[in-house]
């Protein structure tokens, strides 16, 4: 396999990990690419929003809106972190 391929491959498994809603993934996904301080901070972020959504907003509304935050923000960061990664990979 050639290096781009191993990035591809990589980025893939790192936006699953991201997409699938249970921070223990997220947290694996922000490990991955050393950045899992920062991934700590953006889920209690992401809790006390969704926490606070769902106490506001009553059920299932408050969760229509709360399930996507807690999927995209944390799908964003991974992805956007896992290019850098890989970028800084090539550099050495």
């Amino acid at each position: 396999m050639t290096q781009n391929n191993n990035d591809e491959k990589f980025l893939k498994i790192q936006l699953i990990l991201a997409v699938i809603p249970t921070f223990v993934t997220q947290l694996i996904a922000f490990y991955r690419i050393r950045k899992l301080i920062y991934g700590i901070i953006i889920e209690v972020i992401i809790f006390f929003v969704d926490l606070v959504i769902q106490m506001s907003i009553s059920w299932p509304f408050g969760m229509i809106i709360a399930l996507p935050i807690s999927i995209l923000v944390p799908l964003y960061y991974v992805r956007k972190w896992t290019l850098e990664f890989n970028k800084a990979q090539h550099q050495f």
